[in-house]
């Protein structure tokens, strides 16, 4: 017979074990086709949820600088603008000189374009505006602004920005050339008046000051001349980015001071000449708009690394001209945040699938043992009738060629299909050796030249085959051990220095994993036969012989025992990891508020504290006051620190049980040999400095709790949180008044109570903003780094249970011959039919047990591994990282289900067939 058709009718034959090694291969081929990709399209994700997220105040390449650009050297910082020798008529005024405004941004457009790719392509058309102090104004009679300001601004562009609805454009307005002339002379008279400076105004500024078209409103300032309203106008779109550069010019800032009353900051914008002659110290603000909507993720650490370029590089505008650029980019800090996350990621997302590669090698290596026992009989025949090993393996590796091709092709359509984009060659690489991998099980996977197995218990395996195994799994304990060693020594990599996937972070959780897996092969024959001299004391039968029947070969050999830690041990992992970011999250989101709420200011008095604690569902409420900073150290001396007080009974109240709460709040009402008990922040010393109070008086203080950063409280180099009737009574510190307040919830409010007390809290103060820990969370969770991570999670212990099953269940069917061998002689003895199901349990009920405890200790190692290694801050958005965290509940519904699923298919084996006969001695022989 020949090869060729000797593999044809192989593959006619025994379909079922050849359908199996064909899953393998089409589900392998789709994992390694698919994960790249959705990895790929999460970071695309992201990066747009990043830059969409970010403002143009944020995102926009921005300098500021003191010198007026377009004068070239014709103003100077602090100086003013040249005006040159004079008038030539005696007037004793100029027009001043405009700035080459124009060519300044023609210059910086063609800094732009120089700049490599992707930087030159996010780069927009650059633009500027000049500002001017704040200058204060005469308030108009009738009016309630206490304290009213102007901001002056010019810029070359401003005028197509709005739209002029009364009045026209300012121009410019002579100027003195000398201005002490401005000054009142020694008879207390001033000698020249200038001219107006023309301004225009927008229509909600106008209507805040009470200014009319026409009006002129005199100046604080004597060398500064008065204001002329000559136009009226409104923003052609109050929402573009420019206004973000250009604060408080379509509106007002509107500030109450309980002592002043209102303050108004408003900018009005002038003529360029006219702002360059009267401002000695301008302020130029520069800017870049970005667009990064198109970025790539791949383009993303280029972009970084050439903004990082720009923004430590001064660079000349035009020649001669002293207003350089020195830019800044909040875009840097947002692309590292965003490439930390996609380290996070990728690490995460490595660990998760080198886990199931493994196990999934392992369940091959299973189906093509099935197959080849499908085929043993062909092997002893061919075998006898002269064909060698080589002939042999030739067969089987051209049938899993048959198989395993078609196979790998229909997954790679499938991953394509499941997550679309463009396929590389690594993707079709990695599909093809999918395709091989079969025919590759298939040769390695020769049956012996018996016809029937033989028992590993009896002694009689080879000593170079022991000595072989033994070898191997002392190299994999060694390269676990140097493997992990080198991850921890080498420390976390933060940053976005650290993107790409770490070999080693790769390497570790497989090698670790195989070595569980190979202890567990060595531990658990000899419990087993501690178990079976238990159990030949019993009456049963079915104990003890499955506790030797496990003792003497397992159910497949090891593989399956590899192949179950490993996949048990993803599954651990991936909810242990799941529930770490998730706890990371949501200490976070807990950290930045405080308290189940934050109320922030104006003033958070004894009214409104009573109005808060009023509230439905509220438990407590802490007001919060920045006292001032005070000397701590020695007596005399010490580094100012800024003292928070409180009350702090109410403080514990509100942060009892929090999760990242901060220990030691509850001793900060307890007071020992007149030392002040506080909780410190930053660089504060800990046990018991000196704190000098305001008037001079020192105290110890007992520091009760240090923490990295106080919960709520704004972030501070050093800060002390006290108590405030202690901090009066032993430090003579004034409480000072609260701006902020952390509110405590009652524990049994439901979604709809929350939301009700959110509302009350914003109600009992209008003014104030309230910040919710939940909607910090909400927003974490939503990215989509935070989301993709969940449903790897999720597919992660989903693959995990599938490939427990399709284990468990090729045990069941390979050990199925001798199970029917065993059974036939004990049902001839007496054995009674509801005993068989007892037998088909001991083949895997054992190694499932063994495999979900070592799983279990696998899978937090792994958890730990990824902590140690990875930085995962970016992911839980805080600046510490998260502690490992167990999701006991949702182990213990992987531990059932998995269970569940291993009873399911005992019962299905260890069913009896329909006709089949009682007792079946022939076979048994």
């Amino acid at each position: 017979m020949s090869l060729w058709l000797l593999v044809r009718r192989h593959l006619r034959t025994a379909v079922g074990a050849t359908a199996a090694l064909a899953v393998v291969a089409l589900g392998t081929a789709a994992l390694v086709s698919a994960v790249p990709r959705a990895t790929a399209a999460l970071h695309a994700d992201e990066l747009a949820h990043a830059v969409a997220q970010a403002s143009a105040i944020s995102s926009d390449v921005v300098a500021t600088s003191t010198t007026y650009p377009g004068y070239g050297g014709a103003h100077q910082a602090y100086g003013g603008t040249d005006l040159g020798a004079g008038d030539a008529d005696g007037s004793g005024t100029v027009t001043p000189p405009q700035p080459d405004l124009d060519g300044y941004l023609t210059a910086l457009t063609a800094l732009a374009a120089a700049q490599p790719s992707p930087l030159a392509d996010v780069l927009g058309t650059p633009d500027l505006v000049v500002s001017s102090d704040r200058l204060e104004v005469e308030r108009v009679e009738g009016n309630d602004v206490a304290s009213p300001g102007v901001v002056l601004r010019a810029g070359p562009r401003l005028r197509d920005q709005v739209d002029v609805v009364a009045g026209r454009w300012p121009r410019p307005t002579p100027v003195p050339v000398d201005r002490t002339t401005l000054l009142p002379g020694p008879d207390g008279v001033v000698e020249v008046v200038p001219d107006p400076v023309e301004v225009a105004a927008s229509t909600g500024v106008a209507d805040e000051l009470d200014w009319e078209l026409g009006s002129v409103h005199p100046t604080g300032d004597p060398l500064q001349p008065a204001l002329r309203v000559v136009a009226l106008w409104e923003p052609r779109d109050a929402r573009a980015d420019v206004w973000s550069h250009v604060p408080r010019t379509t509106g007002p800032e509107i500030v109450v001071d309980p002592n002043i009353g209102k303050i108004v900051t408003a900018g009005v914008l002038t003529d360029p000449g006219a702002l360059g002659a009267w401002t000695d110290a301008p302020t130029a603000r520069i800017w870049y708009p970005v667009d990064a909507s198109g970025l790539t993720a791949a383009d993303a650490p280029a972009l970084l690394a050439q903004l990082r370029g720009l923004t430590a590089t001064t660079s000349t505008v035009v020649e001669g001209d002293p207003a350089v650029l020195e830019p800044a980019s909040g875009l840097v800090d947002l692309l590292a945040e965003a490439l930390g996350r996609r380290q996070g990621v990728d690490a995460i997302v490595a660990v998760l699938a080198v886990g199931p590669l493994g196990a999934l090698a392992a369940v091959l290596v299973l189906a093509a043992r099935l197959v080849v026992e499908r085929r043993r009989a062909t092997v002893v025949l061919v075998r006898a009738r002269g064909a060698g090993d080589a002939w042999i393996r030739t067969m089987l590796a051209l049938e899993g060629l048959a198989v395993g091709l078609p196979a790998a092709t229909a997954g790679l359509l499938l991953g394509l299909a499941a997550v679309p984009g463009p396929v590389t060659a690594g993707q079709v690489g990695a599909a093809a050796a999918c395709g091989l991998a079969p025919a590759a099980g298939l040769a390695a996977v020769v049956p012996a030249r018996s016809a029937r197995g033989e028992r590993a218990d009896l002694g009689t395996t080879v000593p170079r085959r022991r000595r072989s195994r033994a070898a191997v799994e002392a190299g994999v304990l060694l390269a676990a051990a140097a493997t992990t060693w080198l991850a921890i020594d080498r420390g976390r990599v933060t940053g976005p220095d650290g993107t790409g996937v770490d070999p080693l972070l790769v390497a570790a959780p497989l090698l670790v994993g195989l070595s569980v897996a190979f202890v567990v092969l060595r531990l658990v024959p000899p419990a087993v036969r501690l178990g079976e001299r238990a159990l030949a004391r019993r009456r049963d039968l079915v104990p003890f012989l499955g506790a030797a029947r496990v003792r003497r070969a397992v159910a497949g050999g090891p593989v399956p025992a590899v192949a179950l830690v490993l996949a048990c041990g993803v599954a651990f992992s991936s909810i242990t990891l799941a529930s770490t970011v998730r706890a990371g999250i949501e200490q976070q989101a807990w950290t930045a508020v405080g308290a189940d709420l934050r109320l922030a200011g104006p003033v958070v008095d004894a009214d409104v504290t009573a109005a808060i604690a009023a509230v439905d569902g509220v438990t407590a409420v802490a007001p919060v006051a920045d006292a001032g900073r005070y000397p701590l150290g020695t007596v005399g001396s010490g580094t100012p620190v800024t003292a928070y007080t409180t009350d702090a009974a109410a403080l514990a109240a509100v942060q009892s049980g929090a999760p990242g709460a901060p220990d030691g709040v509850d001793l900060l009402t307890e007071v020992s040999d007149g030392r002040l008990p506080a909780l410190a922040t930053g660089d504060v010393a800990t046990g018991t400095p000196v704190l000098t109070g305001p008037g001079g008086a020192a105290v110890p203080v007992t520091v009760v709790g240090h923490v990295d950063r106080l919960p709520g409280l704004p972030p501070s180099s050093g800060a002390l949180v006290v108590d405030a009737g202690l901090a009066a009574e032993l430090a003579g510190i004034d409480g000072g008044v609260p701006r902020l307040a952390l509110i405590g919830l009652a524990d049994d409010l439901g979604p709809a109570g929350h939301a009700d007390a959110v509302a009350g809290v914003a109600a009992a103060a209008p003014t104030g903003v309230v910040d919710d820990p939940l909607d910090g969370r909400a927003a974490l969770l939503a990215s989509p780094a935070a989301s993709g991570l969940a449903t790897a999670f999720v597919a992660a212990v989903v693959l995990s249970v599938l490939l427990c099953v399709a284990t468990v269940g090729l045990m069941l069917v390979l050990a199925a011959p001798a199970r029917r061998r065993l059974l036939a002689v004990l049902r001839a003895l007496g054995l009674p039919r509801r005993a068989e199901r007892g037998i088909v349990a001991w083949e895997v009920g054992p190694w499932v047990v063994a495999a979900l405890v070592a799983g279990a200790v696998l899978g937090g190692a792994v958890a730990a591994l990824v902590l140690a290694v990875v930085d995962l801050t970016p992911l839980t958005g805080g600046g510490a990282a998260p502690r490992l965290q167990v999701a006991p509940w949702w182990s213990a519904a992987f531990v059932v289900g998995l269970l569940g699923a291993t009873a399911a298919g005992v019962a299905v084996a260890g069913r009896r067939r329909r006709g089949s006969p009682a007792v079946d001695l022939g076979s048994a022989s």
